[in-house]
């Protein structure tokens, strides 16, 4: 009967530590714990997490675990109906339905883990879900016209080591299609010539690597701020995109940076509204790509997307713009 738990011990599941007890809360089981630590390490991304997923993961669970406590439950004696309050909750403080499913999915593969190891009989979060979304995929896209990415652009001053940072950080997201995270683990290690052309290696999700070809304009920004980094006595190894100012100075931008970054220049262009930020300059990358007659097979290789089905939602943002029906209406309003 106690077999399932004693391989617990067997796949050498790693005993938390006091950061994931504080992470994830008190209350929890240990056992339980250890069964989830141990699903992250074989079961998520095919046994080969990054440290970003983990801590997502961890992250989740912490939520869920601070909520039950507030709310005078233990997690580890959840029942379905705490999951659904907890859906409710989700909901009330406005969070989107791919978000709810979000986290309600990982709240379900915590008890799963449990379940696996027989340390609990009933998930009480299988079948509860998010939320039915009935929005086109291609209705969600958030993207810059090109007249407002240049204008984004023109916002970003390059008098200084950190003005030059920025018009990079946006090229990057804007004219390449790189994530948030792609730019934040950039190395400098990462950049490559090939000839005359110039590419970058880019770590995506589930550590696949990328190259990502640059433009001239691109590079010759990125050579720029590699410049202003020599002269101002920072080394050229390791991260790309650091701190300038007196906080952080030479460390490693974080993605809550880059976020600040994107936000208060779409601010100064008078730019920024609700989902407008990093990913809708990914979203603009493949839109005006798109638009502009590159072929969907490549834009999908350029943004690292495993399937032509989810770079295809860009064709149909752009073809639903131009071939809007009301353009057939020979009427003058």
């Amino acid at each position: 009967m106690n077999e399932p738990k004693n391989e617990l011990a067997r796949i050498g599941a790693p005993f938390v530590d006091a950061e994931i007890v504080e992470e994830q809360g008190a209350s929890l089981r240990p056992d339980m714990m250890n069964a989830f630590e141990a699903f992250l390490q074989m079961d998520v991304a095919y046994g080969d997490p990054t440290s970003d997923t983990i801590a997502a993961y961890r992250r989740e669970v912490g939520f869920w675990v601070k909520w039950c406590e507030k709310s005078g439950i233990d997690a580890s004696e959840a029942r379905r109906g705490d999951v659904e309050a907890y859906k409710e909750a989700l909901k009330r403080a406005g969070l989107s339905v791919a978000t709810r499913r979000h986290k309600l999915s990982i709240i379900r593969r915590f008890y799963a883990a449990s379940q696996k190891y027989a340390l609990i009989q009933v998930n009480p979060a299988e079948g509860v879900k998010g939320g039915k979304d009935l929005t086109a995929p291609e209705d969600k896209i958030k993207f810059l016209a090109e007249q407002a990415l240049a204008a984004l652009l023109a916002a970003i001053s390059s008098d200084s080591i950190s003005g030059i940072r920025d018009r990079t950080i946006v090229a990057l997201m804007a004219i390449h299609g790189l994530r948030r995270i792609e730019v934040h683990r950039l190395n400098h290690e990462d950049l490559q010539l090939e000839g005359d052309m110039a590419y970058l290696t880019v770590n995506g999700k589930g550590n696949k690597l990328r190259r990502v070809y640059l433009r001239e304009d691109t590079f010759a920004t990125l050579q720029m701020y590699f410049s202003a980094k020599a002269n101002a006595g920072y080394t050229a190894k390791g991260a790309v995109f650091v701190g300038h100012g007196n906080n952080g100075r030479g460390h490693r931008l974080s993605r809550q940076a880059l976020h600040e970054v994107v936000s208060k220049y779409l601010n100064i262009a008078a730019l920024k509204r609700n989902g407008v930020s990093c990913h809708a300059l990914r979203h603009t990358f493949g839109t005006l790509s798109v638009s502009g007659g590159a072929k969907v097979e490549h834009v999908r290789d350029a943004m690292g997307h495993s399937k032509l089905e989810t770079t295809s939602i860009y064709i149909k943002a752009v073809e639903r713009a131009k071939n809007n029906p009301a353009n057939f209406i020979n009427v003058t309003v």
